[in-house]
């Protein structure tokens, strides 16, 4: 299972602080991608995004490193608390020499998951970035990966079911609670660039003001382009992105493909079950 699913799902929102970040950065984007393989199929340590699983990071938003040896941990340990801890079950995670906010450290099928927030200094470009992980203050993995500026993965749960809720209530969309047509939504997501207020690693993206994405993030469902009222960091929550949006008038039944594309890069397709 992949555990940063269920940390989207379950993580309390928590409040957020706005620092002054000044790191300037080269724009550098995913060229097109197939499968990516774990850390057993690779034979060594991969670090990937933590929604789509494509090798690679993008500053300030969600990863995982999978592989053999990096914990002692037996299950899964999750963190909790505002800021997110630089270690975790005697894990921690440098990217480019700067500690990363840690989510969760598991072990499951046989390798482990370290999940972590990419530090927004992170700099972009090809092999831009050096993520270690320590084991009680001793390095188990040293990978170099890309850093991209956007890099939109749409977090999903059962397979490829897209992690969504109805704005009404909140509800899960799922097979047995799907979206009707016209249905105002919330969609999760990570790696969607950068935004509009400056966040501290670790820290939640705030409510007030709202951390809007700086480059809009459009909603195709079935192919259909929908109408997007915002895309930013969620508030509450660390490193994540939602995306508010209308499901068309006219949508057809059935379990839908969802794409989210910004003007640089798109991520890949999930269902969303509509009736």
């Amino acid at each position: 299972m992949r555990y940063i699913a269920c940390l989207v799902l379950c993580f309390l929102p928590v409040s957020g602080f706005s620092p002054t970040n000044t790191t300037t950065k080269t724009p550098f984007y995913r060229p097109p991608k197939v499968h990516t393989p774990s850390g057993l199929e690779s034979g060594g340590p991969v670090v990937v995004n933590a929604a789509s699983y494509e090798p690679g990071v993008s500053p300030g938003t969600l990863a995982t490193v999978f592989g053999q040896n990096l914990s002692d941990v037996s299950g899964v340990v999750v963190a909790a608390g505002n800021p997110l801890p630089r270690q975790l079950a005697g894990v921690s995670v440098l990217v480019n020499g700067i500690p990363a906010p840690i989510f969760s450290v598991a072990y499951a099928n046989g390798e482990d998951q370290i999940s972590f927030q990419v530090p927004f200094e992170v700099a972009t470009g090809p092999n831009a970035a050096e993520v270690q992980v320590l084991l009680h203050n001793f390095q188990v993995a040293d990978v170099f990966t890309d850093s991209f500026t956007e890099d939109p993965g749409i977090f999903m749960y059962n397979g490829n079911y897209a992690i969504a809720v109805l704005a009404s209530n909140y509800s899960l969309i799922s097979p047995d609670n799907p979206a009707l047509p016209g249905d105002v939504i919330i969609l999760y997501a990570t790696g969607l660039g950068p935004v509009t207020v400056d966040v501290p690693d670790g820290y939640a993206a705030p409510s007030d003001p709202l951390a809007y994405t700086a480059d809009p993030s459009q909603v195709f469902i079935d192919g259909e382009a929908c109408k997007v009222y915002f895309s930013g960091l969620a508030p509450g929550f660390v490193g994540l992105y939602q995306i508010n949006l209308r499901v068309p008038d006219d949508a057809p039944i059935g379990n839908l493909d969802i794409q989210i594309q910004t003007p640089y890069a798109s991520s890949g397709l999930a269902k969303l079950p509509v009736d």
